[in-house]
């Protein structure tokens, strides 16, 4: 074998003299031929620290790659013990506001009304009262509309439980806008209401004067037998406030009408006139009818002795 065979045979053999995988005669023979050729020898060593370093490049990554996905999995659990934490938070502080802040609404067999004052001149109404409860609180009073009748206002007092250590607040107070004309309950939404108000039983002697004005000033009424009932709202013709009564004509032979815990009564029959009677609330009183069947107000009082016959002929 001529010298260059022999060193190109030889530097075939480097990688596995490296890794140490020769047999006992291969390895012996390049040890041997790595002493004598210089030139050899020169390629064996860069071939070793190449092959060093690549090897401890390669450990190097494979211990980054695996640092990486440690941090990644932990970076990911810290997130989800994050939002794990923050919705058991939201949830608990959610139950604590409702049990302790918030509540809910109050039945009225456990409250009471200490007083109501309706102010003339600014048609507000104020409700005070108390709640019947022990270790809890009124958390908030809100007021609203009544959903099918707008002359209704409904008052919800909302109570909750007391703070350890703290002082129950079992007193309320509410102040309700533009109340003429309307009628106040006291309200549980999920269970009953209560009357505490009604703007027509407070100004009782002002609605019967204005009945009595109408019978006085309308002859075709029968104060005996043509029964006007006030209606619930305070109701504005050309500008002017009022208020509408509905009229019900009574039939039968001596038959007559009577008020019975607010109802009107007859040993008779009932025939409701198809118009109202509206009388404004300042003086000079003005009274118009307002006709059902036209649907405007005049102030022609015949309609009602030509209704009244209608409904005898029918």
């Amino acid at each position: 074998m001529n010298e260059k065979y022999n060193c190109d045979v030889i530097r075939d053999l480097l990688p596995g003299y490296i890794d140490n995988i020769l047999s006992d005669t291969g390895s012996e023979l390049v040890k041997n031929h790595l002493g004598e050729c210089a030139e050899c020898h020169k390629i064996y060593t860069e071939m070793e620290e190449s092959i060093g370093k690549d090897d401890l490049s390669a450990h190097d990554t494979i211990a980054v790659d695996a640092l990486k996905k440690i941090r990644k999995r932990m970076n990911h659990l810290k997130i989800t013990i994050g939002i794990l934490a923050s919705i058991l938070f939201i949830f608990l502080l959610s139950a604590a506001l409702k049990i302790y802040v918030i509540g809910k609404p109050l039945e009225t067999g456990y409250m009471s009304i200490s007083d109501t004052v309706y102010n003339e001149e600014t048609g507000q109404l104020t409700v005070n009262g108390e709640i019947n409860l022990y270790s809890f609180h009124v958390s908030k009073v809100v007021w609203e509309e009544d959903k099918n009748d707008t002359n209704v206002v409904n008052v919800i007092v909302y109570y909750a439980e007391t703070i350890p250590f703290a002082k129950d607040k079992t007193d309320f107070s509410v102040v309700i806008p533009n109340i003429k004309g309307k009628k106040v309950y006291l309200a549980c939404p999920e269970y009953d209401r209560m009357e505490i108000y009604d703007w027509r039983t407070h100004h009782y002697e002002e609605v019967k004067n204005l009945k009595n004005e109408i019978y006085s000033k309308i002859p075709e009424l029968n104060e005996k037998t043509d029964a006007l009932d006030c209606m619930q709202g305070i109701t504005t013709v050309e500008g002017i406030e009022g208020i509408r009564f509905c009229v019900d004509f009574i039939c039968g032979e001596d038959a007559s009408y009577w008020w019975f815990n607010g109802m009107l009564t007859t040993d008779g029959e009932f025939v409701p006139a198809d118009f109202e009677i509206w009388i404004s609330l300042k003086t000079p009183h003005k009274i118009l009818i307002y006709d059902y069947q036209t649907g405007e107000y005049i102030d022609d009082f015949s309609i009602i002795s030509n209704r009244r016959t209608a409904g005898d002929d029918s």
